[in-house]
């Protein structure tokens, strides 16, 4: 037991909230937040006031104070006193409680703004923990309950203590808190904040047992036996329906269902009535009466063999999943807590969210006009003046599949760890207009993440911005199952289950394919477009080796400023039959990866291999505006003009070029480019790695520029196929001499043996050469002396370049050349639009115009003919 002081320091230190996030609440009234809409330019005032965001907030008190018991005497009473009936755990475990640890301090920070209305002046909670890891028990909390007779029958001393309902005067006569985990596997407790896409990796995640064990301590419990419901109801147990009835004292499992017994899933029907829960799945809806509301839409319940209640959510923090990858409470689970009597604001954790599903038929569709910025304090109103800097907090939540939602209402927040939109459901769309801005600037804050399901698609033409330390404008990411990836680990197309193989539960195989359910057998996002401006810090776009992106449509006028990364790759396996992905942690399985029964059991291994890497197609447009972007509804966009300020790196990453020109200020570390028609021009850090592809595509038109005044590499490490009507820009000196580099150390495959390599040289070479025509022959010669030189050892040679190009601005200049010297030509914008042929109605313009001026001379003529010079 560590002393009172301690624990002050601890908890003063971690929680990191404003002033204003911890008030109680605020009079001022502000506007609705359904009203207001914010252009680009507002957006950014709402982060004008740095120094207020950067405030610390220390807080005197805290909801309450955690501490570990280790001693088997002082556990063997809390058992006899505060859990009647239970066992004593035969196994202690360890749980470190330090400053070091910041899953704790965070826990309890975090659980105390939510609940801070029940928070007051040296009136803190001291509830004891205790290690186990037996393994027939599980984390859960325990306390002594009021009896039949009292006006809290059913509740504990913890949870009427909090509602200050028959409270009682010690403090410490209530809660007690087991800590179950695996020892084989461990209990991760990081010294890092909690985050809402967990990190836990093979561990199991103490901030989730903290996050559990407290719901049920605040109430979140049955009063039931193996037969029925007991006496006195829990105050969860009256909110129980079965077969549309509440439960009652003496309601039987078997009075539900013939079937029904205490721990099953499927058979007993059991479900949660709320007024606010029901609200949420009426999409905000007031419900004047429960017994109104469609039964069929209610959330569902459970029960463990500990007598636990589940939501029958996939994926939750106080579902009964097998697989949970959120590190905080959801909406629904937040809306239970005030259908349980709690006055606490979850509109401060969630703008808008969506757990209703359309069908592919009739999709649900959405347009949010709220915002969400910084809640007063009052239920269902903002500050539309303010970011939110509410940590864990997420602006819109897309549970549900088949929906289409606009989010035409601004997010704005600077809370830790916060994302704009989280979608964890399959075959949404999710359309950010131009008018609209996601700005998530607060630490290791996420713009827009993608954390579950299959084919979502995400259309950007606003802005989506992550500035804040650690920030990521797009993430797609499973994260980590806070149960431990080693007990399930779950990605694109894979369910792996490695520990019941270590424990020689199930074989190899079955192991690493287990039953892939439908729902994530393909790309997490199929297709992702934007045309508006993305911005992140650490990344603009990251994606996690769980999961897999189609394809990235940047269409013109894109700007993306960050780091592109893809983690997602895959092999065949020996036998050539199936593909696998390797785990990020060699303790574990790789995962089989399994496809839609359609595509039946032998593979098209080429086929797929094309459909499982990330394309990300630049200068393209839809051939047809009224269809979606799809592989048949697009073309090349000549006018198009990308802008990319970051690296972009990721073995499965295919850059693909058709049209117009794309600048990217960064290097490049990926499977295959391909330019056709277009530019791209790639502008290497001075003294950063080299640009690295497997595979260079040059085909007609193509240009790969390199030209940006410094000396940089560019590699091929496998096959590169030129053609003779593309080009490569390279770097020179005023004297002719080549200073970047570039390698094919593979094959390199070029029709007649010609690869085209022209100059760049600065505007003053380019102004000092137009008036020294045989200086500019001498520079030309000394380049294709030097190029063909680079190129000998491949069989390959340049012709004499018919350009130059500038390394300030992506222009050149065209190059006429004969024995007395060159002369520097017309304005040229790219390779590939000064070397298309002529229309042909050019030409029929030309022939036609010469038609006309003929007649008209003729006329002429004989109009003079008579004349004085007849």
């Amino acid at each position: 037991m560590i002393d009172a002081k301690t624990v002050t320091a601890i908890v003063m230190c971690g929680l990191m909230y404003q002033h204003q996030a911890m008030a109680s609440s605020d009079s001022s009234t502000y506007p609705s937040q359904t009203s207001t809409n914010y252009q680009h330019h507002d957006i950014h005032r709402l982060f004008s006031d740095l120094k207020e965001s950067d405030k610390i907030f220390v807080s005197r008190n805290s909801l309450f104070r955690p501490y570990v018991v280790t001693d088997d005497d002082e556990i063997k009473e809390l058992f006899t006193v505060r859990a009647k009936g239970i066992k004593v755990p035969s196994k202690k475990g360890s749980l470190e409680f330090s400053p070091s640890k910041m899953t704790w301090v965070n826990a309890s920070s975090i659980l105390s703004f939510l609940f801070r209305r029940y928070v007051a002046d040296n009136q803190t909670f001291n509830v004891p923990f205790v290690a186990s890891t037996d393994n027939d028990r599980s984390s859960r909390a325990f306390d002594q309950h009021y009896n039949a007779s009292n006006l809290c029958a059913g509740m504990g001393y913890f949870e009427s203590s909090l509602k200050n309902i028959c409270a009682i005067n010690n403090r410490d006569r209530f809660g007690l808190v087991e800590i179950n985990y695996n020892p084989d596997i461990g209990l991760f407790s990081s010294k890092y904040r909690i985050r809402l896409i967990p990190e836990n990796g093979i561990k199991e995640s103490l901030s989730h047992k903290l996050f559990l064990t407290f719901a049920s301590l605040i109430g979140m419990y049955s009063n039931h036996n193996q037969v029925g419901f007991s006496s006195p109801l829990s105050t969860f147990d009256y909110h129980l329906t079965g077969n549309n009835t509440f439960v009652t004292e003496n309601t039987r499992f078997s009075d539900m269902q013939k079937n029904c017994v205490y721990d099953s899933i499927s058979t007993c029907h059991f479900k949660f009535v709320g007024e606010n829960t029901e609200s949420l799945l009426a999409n905000g809806k007031k419900i004047k009466s429960l017994s109104d509301f469609s039964s069929k839409n209610r959330f569902s319940i459970h029960f463990t063999k500990s007598g636990s209640p589940k939501f029958n959510l996939s994926n939750t923090l106080l579902s009964g999943s097998s697989y949970i990858n959120y590190g905080f409470y959801n909406q629904a689970e937040l809306e239970m807590f005030r259908d349980l009597g709690y006055n606490i604001n979850s509109r401060e954790f969630f703008g808008t969210s969506i757990y209703n599903s359309g069908t592919p038929e009739n999709r649900g569709v959405y347009d949010i006009t709220s915002s969400f910025t910084a809640s007063n304090g009052e239920f269902r109103t903002f500050k539309q003046d303010k970011a939110s800097i509410v940590p864990l907090s997420i602006g819109t939540h897309v549970y549900g599949s088949y929906n289409d939602v606009t989010q035409s209402g601004i997010i704005a927040s600077q809370g830790f760890g916060s994302i704009g939109i989280r979608i964890d459901g399959s075959r949404n769309r999710i359309i950010v207009p131009k008018s609209a801005s996601i700005i998530e600037n607060g630490e290791s804050a996420t713009g827009i993440a993608v954390t579950y399901g299959r084919n979502n698609i995400i259309d950007i033409s606003g802005e989506v911005e992550a500035n804040g330390v650690d920030g990521t404008a797009l993430r797609f990411d499973f994260g980590s199952n806070v149960l431990s990836d080693m007990k399930e680990f779950r990605g694109s197309y894979r369910r792996v289950r490695t520990y019941d193989y270590l424990q020689r539960k199930i074989p190899k195989d079955q192991a690493e394919s287990y039953n892939v359910p439908n729902n994530i057998r393909g790309p997490l996002v199929s297709t992702l477009n934007i045309s508006g401006k993305i911005t992140g810090r650490k990344y603009s776009i990251y994606i996690d080796d769980t999961a897999h992106v189609g394809d990235i449509n940047i269409t013109n006028k894109a700007k993306i400023y960050g780091d592109i990364v893809s983690k997602w790759n895959y092999y065949v396996s020996p036998d050539g039959n199936s593909f696998y992905s390797k785990a990020y942690n060699p303790k574990l399985l790789a995962g089989k990866l399994h496809f839609d029964a359609a595509y039946g059991d032998k593979l098209n291994i080429p086929f797929f291999v094309k459909k499982l890497a990330t394309n990300i197609n630049l200068g393209v447009k839809k051939k047809n505006k009224a269809k979606d972007f799809s592989s048949d509804n697009l073309i090349s966009d000549n006018k198009s003009h990308v802008e990319i300020k970051g690296n972009i790196i990721g073995k499965t990453i295919n850059l693909l070029s058709y049209g117009g020109v794309s600048d990217i200020v960064g290097l490049i570390n990926l499977n295959r480019l391909y330019i056709k028609d277009s530019s791209v021009f790639i502008d290497s850090p001075k003294g950063k790695h080299n640009s690295v592809v497997e595979i260079l595509d040059l085909s007609r038109g193509g240009q790969l520029d390199l030209t940006n005044g410094e000396s940089q590499t560019f590699i091929v490490k496998d096959k590169a196929s030129i053609s003779s009507k593309s080009v490569i820009c390279l770097d020179a000196v005023r004297d002719g001499t080549i200073i970047d580099d570039i390698r094919f150390e593979g094959s390199l495959f070029a029709p007649d043996g010609v690869v085209n390599i022209e100059p760049g040289i600065s505007y003053n070479d380019i102004k000092r050469f137009s008036s020294d025509p045989k200086a500019l022959l001498e520079f030309m010669n000394t380049f294709v002396r030097q190029a063909n030189q680079k190129l000998d050892k491949y069989q390959a040679y340049t012709k004499f370049p018919k350009h130059l190009w500038y390394t300030q601005g992506e222009m050149g200049r065209s190059v006429n050349c004969s024995p007395r010297g060159c002369y520097i030509g017309d304005f040229i914008n790219t390779y590939s639009n000064a070397t298309k042929p002529l229309p042909m109605w050019r030409y029929i313009l030309s022939i036609v115009g010469c038609i006309l001026m003929l007649a008209f001379s003729v006329v002429l003529v004989r109009k003079t003919g008579s004349g004085r010079y007849g």
